[in-house]
């Protein structure tokens, strides 16, 4: 079977990769063509690898981190695909290639690990890296409204353990109302 058509399937599945990964649909579908071009200038560079899908991510995965195509956005972003963007781009690279390897592409770990090219400790601390970085991103503050002490710190318990910050503890309407204004949380639990 020709090369080309050995990469042919995986190629909407890459695009779909490399769009998440480099932020955008442009600079994504660069990422592609590059690597493409790449392909068919050296076809020495297509490894051996378990799957023919895991070589074609490998050979993208290393272009990604070897080169840097940006292509300037057309039309203006929402400010939700701007703080996408923002947010995927507060990810370093390969902890943000082995999150989406494993969470949108369906690779198992270690399959990721083979594309990244990595152990298998050394990409769990990529996952890590990038599950801590995204729980950052999710984390706000938070105002309990209790007027049991101890209801009150197991409320304040939970969130803290899902990473969220607890700015203040109101027993009362009033007390409430003043660390609202003072705090100004994003989240209010009663």
């Amino acid at each position: 079977m020709s090369l080309s058509a050995t990469i042919a399937p995986h190629l909407p599945f890459l695009r779909r990769f490399s769009r998440a990964v480099s932020g955008s649909q442009e600079s994504g579908d660069a990422l592609v063509a590059a690597m493409l071009e790449a392909i068919i200038a050296d076809i020495e560079i297509f490894p051996e690898a378990s799957s023919d899908r895991i070589a074609l991510y490998k050979v993208f995965a290393k272009l990604f981190t070897s080169v840097a195509i940006r292509v300037p956005q057309e039309q203006a972003q929402s400010a939700w695909e701007q703080r996408t963007a923002a947010n995927l781009n507060a990810i370093a690279p390969r902890p943000r290639q082995a999150f989406l390897l494993v969470a949108v592409e369906g690779f198992s770990e270690d399959e990721a690990a083979e594309i990244l090219d990595v152990g298998d400790q050394e990409f769990s601390e990529l996952l890590a890296q990038a599950s801590n970085e995204i729980s950052r991103q999710v984390a706000t503050d938070v105002l309990i409204i209790e007027d049991e002490p101890l209801i009150a710190m197991d409320i304040e318990e939970m969130v803290e353990s899902l990473g969220h910050r607890v700015v203040g503890t109101a027993r009362t309407h009033a007390e409430a109302v003043m660390m609202f204004g003072k705090t100004r949380p994003k989240m209010v639990l009663a």
